[in-house]
């Protein structure tokens, strides 16, 4: 190899590192970060925060707590609300099995006992839904906080549950 062929060869190393290890070629749109949120998955939470989903909920329930963004661990957008009611958990489940499939929502299924006795939490859903969202597969769960108390710790009330909706173009979503 020439002189001049190794420097290009290392020059053009060096400038595909900085690109990669900064960020800058995602900013450039060159690339997907490997970590963090991309623009348009940023773009995404806020469309999952103006979706009417968000504001549906039975009759009797409060809006609490409202929240978006994108989680730059695992890079996904996100959308959330939380509501206070003195409703059963059926009569919640019940409104949100019928508002999801009015809005084009698909069940992926239930899970009334979300939180095992012993063991790894995965998933404190009580149901999880999915359908397409700006060109992705965006996710709905419904979950009671409550679910997650331990004893001795922080304790949510009973009368709190929420819902929350995730979607990636470029990394991972799930319930």
């Amino acid at each position: 190899m020439t002189r001049v062929r190794f420097r290009r060869a290392v020059g053009l190393t060096v400038a595909g590192t900085l690109l990669v290890c900064c960020g800058w070629g995602e900013r450039a749109g060159l690339l997907t970060p490997l970590i963090g949120c991309s623009a348009r998955d940023e773009q995404l939470a806020v469309i999952l925060a103006d979706l009417p989903i968000m504001s549906a909920h039975p009759h009797g329930a409060t809006p609490t707590d409202r929240y978006s963004g994108c989680d730059t661990d695992d890079g996904f957008a996100y959308a959330g609300q939380r509501y206070q009611t003195g409703l059963d958990r059926e009569s919640i489940m019940s409104f949100y099995r019928t508002a999801t499939a009015a809005d084009g929502w698909h069940t992926d299924g239930e899970n009334p006992t979300p939180v095992p006795t012993a063991g790894l939490v995965v998933s404190a859903s009580a149901a999880c839904f999915h359908r397409e969202i700006d060109g992705t597969t965006a996710y709905l769960s419904v979950n009671f906080p409550s679910d997650l108390n331990i004893p001795g710790g922080i304790q949510d009330p009973d009368d709190l549950y929420g819902i929350d909706v995730s979607g990636s173009h470029d990394g991972g979503a799930w319930c």
